[in-house]
């Protein structure tokens, strides 16, 4: 009933994503590419009902010394055909020696998911991969009711920030990103991405004007908040942040944002993207936690999603589980 088979036809994938209801940058030909430059490889997978593309995924491959598996971000699309296309794709990872196959569905978070991938022979990961608990802000409305949607404090910070000269500016100077990146990791100790990482999947997107980093000035002329923000489809993705707030009384944070959500309406674009948030239940140590009060000041609603699933292939697989059970633990989520 179902075929599956290697799209070639890059042209047609890119269709078929820009159709959907959410459509997905890291489901793009584009971040195929992206995960090129950083020495990986990709394909996408087609399942066709009657010549019919009607699903599928892009499959990127993450080789690491935990173990080589491929990995399908926000994959796949589609509810149809999932059993003919899960028994396709374990075929091809065990012909290539990959130890187990990792996706993240951007679909609920629900029992009958639940049920779904573990009827596949899924299993739920020690991790995540992308976000899981998103903030998506519906941008079908004027500025006037976004603005109205927004917590008060929100609304005065944005005013007292163009009252007391703030600039945003647009900026492909990644460099200067990163370097500020560096800065607010160190402050508030954690984890990023390398430069390389950002470096490239920027990139990647610039091409196409998808991709624009808004840099927010003091008056003084001081750079002190950055953020890239990927513009794909229907949909908007905060997808990295760097700020010093070094002025606590004039947050550019605040109409930095805003001025990326007026680029996405600018552009016709539904959705606006403010990636992860820590959930309802977290920890106060979750790394999420401050930041999340910040993204929900600007009002929209909570998505939850099916946590990462885990296909295994060899039994290599218990040495990544056990590797990235204790990095879960020493990263508190």
């Amino acid at each position: 009933m179902y075929k599956i088979e290697k799209i070639t036809n890059h042209e047609i994938w890119e269709n078929f994503n820009l159709q959907q209801l959410n459509t997905l940058f890291v489901q793009s030909v584009q971040y195929g590419k992206f995960y090129e430059k950083i020495g990986e490889q990709f394909w996408i997978f087609g399942i066709f009902e009657n010549n019919i593309l009607i699903g599928g995924s892009l499959v990127v491959t993450v080789h690491a010394r935990r173990g080589n598996f491929l990995y399908l971000p926000y994959g796949p699309i589609g509810e149809r055909g999932l059993k003919d296309f899960f028994s396709y794709l374990k075929e091809f990872a065990k012909k290539n020696n990959y130890d187990f196959i990792r996706v993240s569905p951007f679909i609920e978070d629900s029992i009958k998911n639940k049920e779904l991938y573990k009827n596949l022979g899924f299993r739920s990961s020690p991790i995540h991969v992308l976000a899981e608990t998103t903030w998506l802000l519906d941008l079908a409305t004027t500025q006037e009711e976004l603005l109205q949607q927004m917590d008060k404090t929100h609304r005065y910070l944005i005013k007292r920030c163009e009252k007391e000269g703030v600039k945003i500016e647009k900026s492909d100077d990644i460099n200067k990103f990163n370097k500020l990146h560096d800065e607010t990791a160190k402050r508030h100790k954690f984890i990023r991405f390398s430069n390389k990482y950002i470096t490239n999947e920027f990139n990647s997107f610039t091409l196409k004007d998808q991709c624009l980093i808004f840099n927010g000035f003091l008056s003084t002329n001081e750079l002190d908040s950055s953020a890239v923000i990927i513009y794909y489809g229907n949909m908007a993705a905060y997808r990295h942040g760097a700020s010093l707030n070094l002025n606590h009384k004039i947050s550019t944070s605040y109409l930095l944002q805003w001025e990326a959500i007026k680029e996405a309406k600018k552009r016709g674009i539904k959705y606006y993207n403010f990636w992860g948030i820590a959930p309802e239940n977290a920890k106060k140590n979750h790394p999420f936690k401050g930041i999340t009060h910040f993204k929900k000041g600007f009002g929209g609603y909570q998505k939850d999603l099916l946590h990462c699933q885990d296909l295994p292939i060899s039994y290599k697989y218990c040495f990544a589980w056990i590797i990235e059970t204790l990095r879960r633990i020493k990263r508190r989520f």
